[in-house]
């Protein structure tokens, strides 16, 4: 009768389970050392699409906090501007005044005039000189189509924008030309005076609207960011005190699977020695 040894299932199966036991450890051990969950798409391939999906919307709604907050300091300098050309226009309509009166003569309205004149050149500088970031923004030219509306990209999805409209504050635009050396010139002057002072309070107006809207919008932005931010660090982040464990866990199985494999070796052996 003969007798032979194929195989040894009992090492095989040692051998396997140490395998599996290792591999399970190396992979506690990754997911501690790294603190991610999902640093390898193999361990979870959809949690790992959807939290790239949340990491796209933290960066994208960072980024319209930056875009809002650079609208309000651009809004911000065009309101400083229009304040100074409303001052501007506020002394004009003083002087107009001063000039209309019956006590003045020929030099006195001439010496208004040219005091007008400085006065409507420096606000025309300002209209023309004002910009942000090298954007003009009280000549009618700025903006995204060069007519003086800006767009702000407000959030992280297409379309979700704000739009402000700043008018054009030229000289040629709000008053033309002011004459008060005439009785005719002093008496449209007035009308046309108020109406530009009319202009620029809606301008003002418009633009503190504007810029309290953004302000809202990075507030509400902000805490959507948190949020996002904290949805993705639970789809992300490795529960350390639940890996530990395992970790232990696994660190026992292997070692409890070297030894097995090393008792099946040594039987092996000593079967193969009886012969």
């Amino acid at each position: 009768m003969s007798f032979s040894i194929n195989s040894n299932i009992g090492a095989m199966t040692a051998n396997l389970n140490a395998n599996l036991k290792n591999k399970a450890l190396d992979n506690s051990l990754s997911l501690l050392s790294s603190g991610s969950k999902l640093g390898n798409a193999a361990y979870d391939a959809s949690g790992l699409s959807m939290a790239n999906q949340q990491s796209a919307q933290v960066s994208g709604l960072g980024q319209a906090i930056m875009n809002s907050n650079d609208s309000i300091g651009m809004i911000q300098v065009a309101d400083g501007a229009m304040s100074g050309i409303n001052d501007n226009m506020e002394r004009i309509r003083v002087l107009t005044l001063q000039a209309s009166n019956g006590t003045m003569n020929a030099d006195n309205r001439e010496a208004i005039q040219k005091e007008i004149d400085g006065l409507l050149e420096s606000s025309d500088d300002i209209a023309k000189q004002t910009s942000y970031n090298g954007v003009k923004l009280l000549d009618g030219t700025g903006g995204s189509s060069g007519d003086g509306t800006f767009t702000t990209q407000s959030g992280a999805d297409r379309g979700a924008t704000q739009s402000v409209t700043m008018a054009d504050a030229r000289v040629s635009s709000l008053v033309g030309s002011i004459d008060v050396t005439s009785q005719s010139g002093r008496a449209s002057a007035m009308d046309t005076i108020d109406s530009a002072l009319t202009s620029i309070s809606d301008s003002r107006a418009q633009l503190g609207a504007s810029q309290n809207q953004l302000m809202s919008n990075v507030r509400n932005i902000s805490v959507g960011q948190i949020n996002a931010a904290s949805a993705e660090s639970q789809m992300r982040d490795v529960d350390f005190a639940a890996e530990s464990a395992n970790f232990s866990q696994q660190n026992v199985m292997s070692q409890i699977g070297s030894f097995a494999q090393a008792q099946a070796n040594a039987s092996a052996s000593s079967v193969t020695k009886l012969f």
